[in-house]
């Protein structure tokens, strides 16, 4: 958890940096007039009630033209770090394909299509899954468990969903807001937790269902159960702030809550 946090904080304080110059000169401008109103006051006059009137015109101009430059560039880095993350994410997809291209070459080459079978069902039934997961109506939360399962190879992630469900309109904004916070906490929990490392394949399982009227989302460590009751603490934790609320359950942990009546 501690090397999370330093990458949280270290975050942080790289996305607050240019921010914090940007709002001390928006700080320092507006105070400058200052100086000039000043003299106004003391020395009244047309000369400088004219310097006050060019002095505040002279700062207006350049909050806005440095507020048009703080945008620019903000809109900047956020498009070079979208850039460089979904890079990545399209490079680690490519290392996946290309180990499939390459496994079925192999198989080809010495004759053995049944192996050449089992690896086109399981691309096929991964596209599958991840289509259904597409159509849940939880946009957040599906872009965070795809990004994670693309670029994470630490753990893997393995995702179920039945074709019938749809959650949308299911949660208010600070309710899906608290969802996704929840799954982000008990899944970095685990990965930081040092738990995943005594196992030798680590990976989480998400299973989203319904029952009783109720969407469900269940995620467990799967072969790992010591890692369950860290999972579920980091899971209530999150969910502290919202109305929703877990639950442990068969090695894992669920979290319910009330779908609309569809008519």
């Amino acid at each position: 958890m501690g090397r999370r946090a330093e990458e949280d904080e270290n975050y942080d304080q790289k996305r607050r940096g240019p921010m914090r110059s940007w709002g001390n000169l928006s700080l320092i401008l507006p105070l400058s007039a200052a100086f000039p109103l000043v003299l106004a006051w003391i020395f009244p006059g047309i000369a400088t009630f004219g310097l006050l009137a060019v002095w505040l015109a002279a700062v207006f101009v350049l909050l806005s033209r440095h507020e048009k430059m703080r945008r620019t560039r903000e809109v900047g880095e956020v498009r070079q770090s979208m850039q460089s993350f979904f890079l990545g994410v399209l490079s680690h997809q490519r290392h996946d394909w290309m180990n499939d291209l390459q496994l079925i070459y192999g198989y080809a080459k010495m004759g053995k299509s049944e192996r050449i079978e089992e690896i086109v069902t399981r691309v096929s039934e991964s596209m599958h899954t991840e289509s259904r997961i597409a159509k849940l109506g939880l946009p957040e939360l599906v872009f965070y468990l795809m990004t994670f399962k693309g670029e994470n190879r630490e753990i893997a992630l393995h995702i179920e969903a039945d074709s019938e469900l749809r959650y949308d309109g299911s949660l208010a904004v600070r309710e899906e807001e608290g969802l996704i916070r929840a799954v982000r906490a008990g899944m970095s929990a685990y990965r930081y937790s040092g738990l995943a490392a005594n196992v030798s394949a680590p990976a989480l399982r998400i299973v989203f269902g319904e029952e009783g009227g109720e969407a469900t989302l269940f995620i467990e460590p799967e072969n790992d159960p010591a890692a369950a009751s860290v999972l579920h603490q980091a899971v209530e934790e999150a969910l502290e702030s919202c109305e929703l609320r877990a639950e442990a359950a068969d090695g894992g942990t669920l979290i319910r809550w009330r779908l609309p009546v569809r008519t």
